[in-house]
Formats: C-alpha cells, structure tokens, sequence
C-alpha cells in the first residue's frame, strides 16, 4: 500500500519545524521517481484528513487525460489540527473541544425525583426521599450530585457495566 504511518508523522513533523511557513519537499525527494510519488501521496492524504494546508498538493489533469490526475508537492504547510495532531495532550483542539453541561438545579431535582418516583422503593420510602428532595436547597442539590459521581466511581466495576450496555 502506498499510504504509510510513518512517512505522514515524518513529514508532519518536518512540516511543524518550520510553521507556519511551508517546507520544501523538493529538496528531498526528486520528482519522477517513485519516492517522490509515495510522498505526495501521503502528503495527499493528510491533505484529505484536512492536517495540512490545501495549497500542499497541486493536483492537475491535462486535457483529454479522461480522468487521470497528476499529483505534486505544491506548498507543504502544517496547519492548526496537523499542530494539534501532533500534540500529545491534543493541543488546543482538545481545550476549545471540551463541552460543558450545566443542569439547573430545579431541573435536576425533577429528575431525582422522577428517578425515585419510578423506582422499587416502598410507597412509603418514596414520599419520604420525594419530601427530603424538594426540601434541599440548590447547594445541597449540588453536592448531592457530586456525591453520586463518587458514588459511581466508588462501584466502577457497576458503573462500567452501565456505560457498556449503553444501546448506541
């Protein structure tokens, strides 16, 4: 196959030590001979997984070529998710990536208790967890949730049980 791992981290890394300006493949690697196409093809392929700038790869076709394209170095540029790629903690992809949800404490106090209403519990035990649960205020709500987190991690082995049986 001419896709190859470590011919695309190599030329990354090439490409990162001189961001963000582009890096001359040319040099390396003559063109004509299989190398050089092996390369291209690669730096193609980071191009298509949107690593690499798009001026990376010239691509043309001469006329009446009926579909056959030819490939060559054009201006081999790193960009940010090449950078972030590289990254071992994910580079600044992963900071600008992370989703924070907030529930609304009253919100979640409705699922609480909807939670407790369906359960096996006795008739009795329910209304008793249903009134502990609309008398807490929003911080006890808080640290109620914080303690079922700990709760989770304490039976892991439960917990990844749940999270497996996830239907997706």
């Amino acid at each position: 196959m001419i896709l190859d791992r470590k011919l695309q981290l190599e030329l990354l890394e090439k490409m990162s030590s001189t961001y963000p300006n582009l890096y001359d493949f040319n040099k390396e690697y003559k063109h004509g001979t299989s190398e050089y196409d092996t390369a291209v093809a690669n730096l193609y392929y980071l191009m298509q997984h949107n690593l690499v700038q798009p001026c990376s790869v010239e691509v043309s076709s001469a006329i009446g070529a009926k579909g056959i394209k030819s490939f060559q170095f054009g201006e081999p540029t790193i960009n940010q998710n090449g950078i972030d790629f590289l990254a071992d903690d994910g580079g600044l992809s992963a900071i600008l990536g992370v989703v924070t949800i907030k529930i609304d404490p009253e919100q979640y106090r409705q699922i609480l208790i909807t939670r407790v209403q369906e359960s096996n519990l006795p008739i009795e035990q329910k209304h008793q967890a249903v009134a502990v649960l609309q008398s807490l205020s929003y911080e006890n709500i808080k640290h109620l949730s914080t303690k079922f987190v700990d709760l989770g991690w304490d039976n892991l082995g439960s917990l990844m049980h749940l999270i497996q049986n996830i239907p997706t």
